[in-house]
């Protein structure tokens, strides 16, 4: 497997990113431990930098994907002078590995509860769960489905990661318990999951679009419960739930 792009990136030190992105990125907690162009201002520890550097790359990498953020870029919107990215994390690649795992076992832990107590309850009542479960989620977490959809257009040593260390053993245990609840096969489920995950988070991961073509923040509360319950009862009619 490739090591990916060099972190010599092409990008020049005044690239721009959005102002939006940089608000959004940088909360006043990491503006207290991290470092200025100007100068030091603290000394924080190497997993604090560690995270801030990883709490602002993703919503750089969910948006624009890998190859279009230098590290520069990251260590810009970050507050920290150059080379603290590679002096953490070796290179670009290593890092967007680290990225990845931060927003994927954020995603998983959060999964693994939920199917921890599906043994409590009927199947269809579990798949109810399971479909309010991933719209809830997809509403926290847009950033996933976008990081997801930067990542699973075209073939590339990303894919295979997050294919190899985070999709395939959540898929199969989900595949498991739908096959189960619904009767239905392994191919049958395949398109399960492409309908159920993207009727999930299209309207969050699509958030802008939908202020614009609708006049709603789908990120409101009762938006995300609508959303929810409307889910249900379209991929449980054919079950009578």
């Amino acid at each position: 497997m490739s090591e990916g792009p060099s972190s010599n990136s092409s990008n020049k030190d005044n690239n721009k990113i959005p102002n939006q992105i940089t608000t959004k990125a940088l909360t006043d907690s990491h503006k207290t431990t991290v470092y200025s162009s100007r100068g030091r201002k603290c000394q924080p520890r190497s997993h604090e930098i560690r995270k801030v550097l990883i709490d602002c790359a993703t919503p750089l990498f969910s948006l624009y994907g890998f190859n279009a953020i230098s590290v520069r870029d990251i260590e810009i919107v970050a507050n920290m002078k150059r080379g603290v990215l590679i002096y953490h994390f070796k290179d670009k690649a290593n890092f967007w590995r680290a990225v990845a795992d931060s927003l994927f076992n954020v995603i998983d832990t959060q999964r693994r509860v939920r199917m921890s107590v599906l043994k409590d309850v009927s199947k269809l009542e579990g798949f109810a769960m399971l479909i309010r479960f991933n719209v809830r989620l997809a509403a926290e977490h847009p950033e996933f489905a976008r990081f997801l959809t930067q990542e699973t257009k075209n073939p590339s040593w990303r894919l295979e990661y997050l294919v190899e260390n985070h999709l395939k053993s959540a898929s199969k245990s989900l595949q498991k318990y739908v096959t189960s609840a619904l009767n239905i096969t392994n191919e049958d489920f395949a398109h399960w999951y492409y309908i159920m995950f993207t009727s999930s988070a299209g309207i969050f991961a699509s958030g802008p679009e939908c202020q614009l073509l609708f006049g709603f923040d789908s990120h409101q509360p009762e938006i995300i419960e609508a959303h929810s319950e409307m889910l249900v009862r379209l991929l449980m009619a054919p079950y009578k739930y």
